[in-house]
């Protein structure tokens, strides 16, 4: 009877939810449906007098094609800008979830001030990231008076321009420092649900600091770790607000990625079907990759059930 009960409650819902899937659609699904409606169109804003045809895939051919396999220096600038999307993503979330990690064991602790500090650590997080961009850029960063060459030399170093030399490391170094806190929240979050007696029980069968992080902390919270990088995955992959008021992707295209690639070609080329299709790839890579990790977290589920 219960059974039939919230079955019937639940075909009830439906029309409460319907508003929001509606809306949700709208707001989603309709402009990623025109992006990629304009990914098979030849569309240059620039070139009011070519008439927009349909290219079936001549927007992806001009991107994926490549000449001559045996030089890699011949492939179009796209695979180029590809691999280095992936490294700097990898990179990201790896030091994320390392450092995101390590602080949260070092505040998984009652003491006094620990709120507050909390707080101040996740501040990174809620700055907006062209905003955060320029502070880095010219307040931080700059050689000539920003905190890093004032500090230079005064010590009677010669400061280094990173943005222009690093610029790799400086959009990897700038994304962890934002995206890291999100990692410790969700991870701290983990390590605060696991059960006191658990800890307190390992330690009296005489496990040392390094078993009870390693294989029993890090086991428990494994879960919070696999949903902190696939979230962050997102959040990472298709951030172009620091690498816009930082290395605006230079030197060269030494610090594009994808969605900066896609900004690019919209509003620097003018080209629309182009931006289209990097733009429909951009979000099929992401796809890729998020169903990877939201397999494995599935699988690792399946096995402890």
């Amino acid at each position: 009877m219960a059974d039939k009960l919230t079955a019937h409650r639940g075909k009830n819902d439906y029309p409460f939810l319907l508003p929001a899937v509606i809306v949700v659609a709208v707001m989603t699904q309709v402009p990623f449906l025109m992006t990629v409606i304009f990914s098979f169109i030849r569309w240059n804003l620039a070139r009011p007098d070519i008439p927009r045809t349909f290219t079936r895939f001549g927007n992806y051919t001009y991107f994926l094609r490549i000449d001559n396999f045996k030089n890699f220096a011949d492939w179009p600038v796209f695979y180029g800008i590809f691999f280095q999307t992936i490294f700097i993503t990898l990179m990201t979330l790896f030091f994320c979830s390392l450092f995101g990690f390590l602080m949260a064991l070092l505040f998984d602790h009652s003491i006094p001030g620990i709120n507050i500090a909390r707080t101040l650590i996740l501040g990174p997080f809620f700055v907006m990231s062209t905003a955060s961009g320029v502070i880095w850029k010219t307040t931080i960063l700059n050689t000539t008076f920003g905190w890093y060459g004032v500090l230079s030399r005064a010590l009677g170093l010669t400061p280094v321009d990173f943005i222009s030399y690093y610029p790799r490391v400086t959009v990897i170094t700038l994304f962890i420092w934002q995206w890291m806190p999100f990692f410790f929240l969700v991870m701290l979050a983990g390590l605060q649900g696991i059960e006191k007696d658990l800890i307190e029980s390992s330690r009296i069968d005489g496990a040392n600091w390094w078993q009870t992080t390693f294989k029993i902390k890090l086991p428990l919270i494994m879960n919070h770790l696999q949903v902190a990088v696939m979230l962050g995955l997102i959040f990472v992959i298709k951030e172009f607000g620091l690498i816009l008021t930082t290395t605006a992707g230079g030197p060269g295209t030494r610090s594009y990625t994808l969605p900066y690639y896609v900004y690019m070609m919209i509003f620097s080329a003018s080209n629309v079907g182009r931006a289209g299709a990097l733009a429909a790839m951009t979000v099929m890579l992401t796809l890729v990759l998020v169903n990877i990790i939201y397999g494995s977290i599935r699988r690792r589920r399946a096995r402890y059930e």
